[in-house]
């Protein structure tokens, strides 16, 4: 470990042996010989390359590019530089270039799921991918969160369903329809509503076929996509936006959003216990900060803050 740190904090800039194997072509192994003897840097040498035990070596370049990939076997005092080693070690190289090439893909491949998983945890619908059997392979936060509220949605022995039965045997044919087909063996997607014990609103579920968009993948089981809408939360998301980019109170988004679910203005006066009056005085003071004129254009605006 402390060959290492030293290594790090001072020896690096000093080390002419791999300066020498940037430089070298990629593939052909070089010996202690041509690398260590030739140019050599005597405190670099001196105060860590013999005191570290790395006084002779085989040494190959793997990899093209400004950083590339390079593979020592290190000697402390018997020489590598004899024939059969050299041949043993040119044998190696294009097994060591496919691991680093794995290793490689590998490292690009959880750098993707990573940002994938980013990128769906950063969306506020739950989005669930379902595979056969109704197992579920992986979900998004929004989904976590709205199972662990077991309101109307859940996950037992790792398949998803509802404890309403009415529900479930809606669940169950839109996902056998996604996975498998109807009738006529053609999968297809289908919409239905989750009641929630709670009383809130319920959830809007669309239920999605997952297709692979390349032919020369391995042939999966077929899974689908199980899209949650939750309309509470597009509201409390609404009523955010509209207030911090509007400056609306919270009353003129109350009133904005209920319009946008078909409400008339006596009905969402009757809602929210205040006159008909203090309702109007609310869109005209909506319409003034969104630079709106008709209740068409206000929901069309708050509508476009809740895809």
């Amino acid at each position: 470990m402390a060959a290492f740190e030293s290594y790090a904090t001072h020896y690096q800039r000093l080390d002419y042996v791999l300066a020498a194997v940037d430089k070298s072509p990629v593939g052909v192994v070089r010996t202690g010989p041509e690398i260590v003897v030739p140019n050599r840097n005597p405190e670099f040498y001196n105060d860590w390359m013999r005191p570290n035990g790395m006084e002779d070596g085989l040494f190959v370049r793997l990899t093209e590019g400004p950083h590339p990939t390079c593979f020592l076997v290190i000697s402390p005092k018997a020489s590598l530089d004899t024939p059969e080693r050299t041949k043993v070690m040119r044998g190696l190289v294009v097994h060591l270039q496919q691991a680093v090439r794995t290793h490689n893909q590998l490292e690009a491949a959880r750098a993707r799921s990573a940002d994938l998983s980013g990128a769906l945890d950063a969306i506020r619908d739950g989005l669930i991918i379902v595979g056969t059997d109704c197992r579920v392979i992986s979900l998004n936060s929004t989904a976590e969160e709205v199972l662990r509220g077991h309101d109307g949605l859940r996950v037992e022995s790792g398949r998803l369903g509802s404890a309403i039965i009415q529900t479930q045997r809606e669940l169950h044919r839109a996902l056998h329809r996604a996975l498998i087909g109807g009738d006529s063996g053609v999968r297809g997607g289908s919409s239905l509503i989750c009641r929630r014990p709670s009383g809130l609103r319920p959830y809007v579920i669309q239920v999605i076929p997952l297709h692979r968009t390349k032919t020369n993948e391995r042939v999966a089981e077929p899974s689908a996509l199980v899209l949650i809408k939750d309309p509470e939360r597009e509201t409390d998301s609404a009523t955010r936006l509209l207030r911090r980019f509007y400056r609306l109170t919270e009353g003129e988004a109350e009133v904005a959003l209920r319009l946008t679910r078909g409400a008339g203005l006596k009905q969402i006066a009757d809602e929210l216990s205040v006159s008909y009056e203090t309702v109007r005085t609310h869109l005209q003071h909506a319409f003034d900060k969104t630079d709106t004129h008709r209740q068409a254009e206000l929901v069309g605006l708050v509508l476009a803050l809740t895809p």
